[in-house]
């Protein structure tokens, strides 16, 4: 027997109101990493940045290094060793006060930061080979928060720059001839910005070639 009543107002349906339609926004992510296994590297720095669909204007961002709960230096790639030890990352990470930098204490704060920009934007993954930065997160925090929280909380649809730059590629181009970085977050955050803004002003100029 079905027991539900419809609300009527004047004899038609009344429909409850629809909340509004969040906005979509990228989620630049970057990670720095003890090396590339995406199931054993222990994190060392996490940056996330919410911006516009086109990268120009930022909203919100999370920027912290990490202190694994254990990490000796046998246990860091020798190469990446030799450039967290150069751009100084290693010795940010020895620094920090194991409790508050901790990955227990930077799961909270990482999830309770992600799960505010999530009740207010939908988020789409973005950066380079985003995904190996959403496993590493998953893995490495997922212990103290949920098994697939990242992925919970952003769109299935992700903008990866490593497709733009392999059409480069294609094409004869080298897209990377310009990537000498640091490789801390921001800065190999800010070089994806950078990249992403000129591939849209290529395909602008193409779309209005089309139309023209």
């Amino acid at each position: 027997m079905n027991t539900q009543h419809d609300i009527t107002v004047s004899g038609k349906p009344l429909n409850p109101p629809k909340p509004p339609a969040k906005p979509h926004m990228l989620l630049w992510i970057d990670t720095e990493t003890t090396g590339i296994s995406r199931t054993n590297a222990k994190l060392l720095e996490i940056g996330m940045i919410v911006t516009s669909m086109d990268g120009i204007e930022e909203h919100d961002r999370f920027i912290c290094p990490v202190r694994p709960d254990q990490l000796s230096l046998y246990d860091i790639d020798p190469k990446v060793l030799r450039m967290h030890l150069d751009n100084g990352l290693l010795d940010t990470v020895m620094e920090t006060e194991p409790e508050e930098f901790g990955y227990a204490n930077v799961a909270r704060n990482l999830g309770a930061w992600l799960d505010t920009e999530a009740s207010q934007y939908v988020l789409h993954p973005a950066g380079t080979n985003v995904d190996y930065d959403i496993d590493v997160l998953t893995n490495q925090l997922g212990p103290h928060l949920h098994p697939d929280w990242l992925r919970q909380l952003t769109n299935h649809r992700k903008l990866d720059l490593s497709t733009y730059r392999i059409s480069d590629l294609a094409l004869d181009h080298n897209p990377y001839q310009n990537h000498a970085g640091t490789h801390r977050v921001q800065d190999c955050i800010r070089r994806d910005r950078n990249d992403y803004a000129n591939y849209l002003d290529i395909m602008r100029a193409g779309h209005q070639g089309t139309q023209s």
